[in-house]
Parts: structure tokens; C-alpha cells; sequence
């Protein structure tokens, strides 16, 4: 029997338990939220979906509920609006929830991997690390699969060809210095060579991407919750698959006391392994910005 959990449910995690449980990768769904009947409300619409298609299990619970969990998806916080131009302004109030939430999970029997989507998400995905006391490996930010799948849209557009003849990667922080490898851009199998101008218009146009949704309908909702559930998926069923995440690092790439999008194999222990790629010195400049940034903000949080 596999239990799965997520702990706030409003549009994102909704939408995340929707996709889990029809993917059928939970025998039991538990949905957690400060809101009991919107949890209520979800559990009972997932459950009726369904109901031609799975046993699934799909309730409405509280913490305790959460024991056994194999995975536990925490989108808990204040999601960012249109006038937030940074994820960085959503700081002081999520590490608040965040820190709430870990002090109710961290006693949890078993071992649970946390996949965090709270944003900011790397400093987000850290705290939770902390708090929990958990190991590294099991707590993960869900992040850099969401900004590579964006890439991919882009470029299969500038490159007039379908998306999935079209591998591409954002590693780094998730916001201002994410980073797109173009050095290992492939469309059809291919190696390309952007100008540095092109170069340019595509990341502009990459960071674009998040605001433009949200402008439009309020939230980015699909693309995050289904790679999440891909994520969800490579530790429920074990796939040892790579993965681009937001990973708590020791050493990898030169770096400690921070949580950063790296290219990971993800399995039934979380991150079974980080995997350090070559980079330009170019893109490790910018990835090396990214991580400064991301040290700073979360040593103003937590001590050493």
C-alpha cells in the first residue's frame, strides 16, 4: 500500500493530488489543509472522478493522518501574484508556514520524502531541511523541471520543431539567475549553437514565461503540478531517474548550506545521487551568482 500526501490544496496542490492519483501512484491520497472543507471539497471531487477508473483512497485528514507517507507534497504558503515581480517577496511569510509545517511532520514514523514547492523554492526547500532534521536526501524542491520544461516550449517554438524532439535544461536558482545550458541544447538529437544575442531573447523570453501565465489567469497551475507528479512518480515507483530539482548540496559543485536546482537521479530514497555537468564559464558564473544569492538570503535566516 502507497500513501501519498499533500499538505495545502488550493489550486497548485489540488492539482498535484488530481494528477497523482490518476496517474495511479497511491493506494491512499491524503490531502491536508488550514481550510478543512476545501480539503474536504477536493478529496470528495479527486475521489468521484475516479471512481470508474481506481480504488483509490482520497481523504481530507490532519497530520497524524500523514504517517506511512511514502511521499509528502507540501505547497503550503502564499502563492506569488502578479504585482510580485521577485519569488524572493514571498519570503518572511513562507518561512513562517514552512516552519509550521516541518515542526508538524518532522516526528513522522518511516521515511517520507518531502517534495516542496513553497516558494521561494530553494530557500523554501532548505528550511524545510533544517527544521525537519531530515536527510538531505529526502527532501526535495520541485523547481528545475518546471523552468527546463519551459525552455523546451521556447526553443521548440524559435526552432520551429515539436517539443519533445527538443532536449534542453534550467539548473540554478529558480528565479533571476536561473540557468539555461545552452551548451547542452540538442533539437533532434543535434547539437546547436545560439548567438549570444539569441541567447538573450530566449532567457528573456524564459523568465517571461511565469508572469505571462500569471498575468493572464492568476497562477501557473498545469505545468508546475505535472512535473511535480513526475517527480512524485521517479520515488514512488523507484525509477532512478534524472531529474532537475532543488537539492540540499555538501559539497557538490563546491557548495554547501544551500538548496539549488542541480541535475539529480531521483528514486525511492529522493535524491539518490547529484550529478555535477560540466558547465562554460559562462554558465558557471551564473550559476555561481545564483548560489551567492541564495547563501545570503537564507544566512539572514537560520544560523550557522
Amino acid at each position: 500500500m502507497v500513501k501519498v500526501a499533500v499538505v495545502g490544496v488550493g489550486n497548485l496542490g489540488s492539482c498535484i493530488a488530481f494528477e497523482v492519483a490518476r496517474r495511479g501512484l497511491a493506494d491512499e491520497l491524503v490531502l491536508v489543509d488550514i481550510r478543512r472543507e476545501l480539503a474536504e471539497g477536493n478529496a470528495g471531487d479527486i475521489g468521484q472522478a475516479l471512481a470508474f477508473k481506481s480504488n483509490i483512497e482520497v481523504y481530507a485528514g490532519d497530520y497524524r493522518d500523514l504517517e506511512g507517507s511514502r511521499v509528502i507534497v507540501v505547497t503550503a504558503g502564499k502563492p506569488r501574484t502578479p504585482e510580485m515581480k521577485s519569488r524572493m517577496e514571498l519570503l518572511e511569510v513562507n518561512r513562517r508556514i514552512i516552519r509550521d509545517v516541518a515542526s508538524k511532520i518532522k516526528n513522522l514514523k518511516g521515511d517520507p520524502v518531502i517534495v516542496t514547492l513553497t516558494n521561494p523554492v530553494d530557500v523554501m526547500n532548505y528550511l524545510v531541511w533544517r527544521y525537519t532534521g531530515f536527510e538531505r536526501r529526502r527532501v526535495i524542491g520541485s523547481a528545475g523541471q518546471l523552468d527546463s520544461a519551459r525552455l523546451r516550449v521556447v526553443l521548440s517554438r524559435r526552432f520551429r520543431v515539436p517539443v519533445l524532439e527538443v532536449e534542453a535544461y534550467v539548473i540554478g536558482e529558480h528565479g533571476e539567475n536561473m540557468l539555461p545550458l545552452f551548451s547542452r541544447v540538442r533539437i533532434k538529437g543535434e547539437s546547436v549553437t545560439l548567438k549570444p544575442e539569441e541567447r538573450l531573447e530566449v532567457l528573456k523570453e524564459l523568465r517571461e514565461t511565469a508572469l505571462n501565465v500569471i498575468s493572464k489567469k492568476g497562477a501557473t497551475i498545469y505545468a508546475p503540478a505535472t512535473n511535480t507528479a513526475d517527480l512524485v512518480e521517479a520515488v514512488v515507483e523507484d525509477q532512478k531517474k534524472l531529474l532537475i530539482c532543488s537539492a540540499v548540496l555538501n559539497g557538490e559543485y563546491g557548495l554547501k548550506g544551500l538548496s539549488i536546482g542541480v541535475p539529480a537521479i531521483i528514486g525511492r530514497r529522493g535524491v539518490e545521487e547529484i550529478i555535477e555537468w560540466t558547465m562554460t564559464g559562462e554558465e558557471a558564473q551564473t550559476f555561481k551568482r545564483g548560489a551567492e544569492r541564495l547563501k545570503s538570503t537564507i544566512s539572514s535566516l537560520v544560523s550557522p
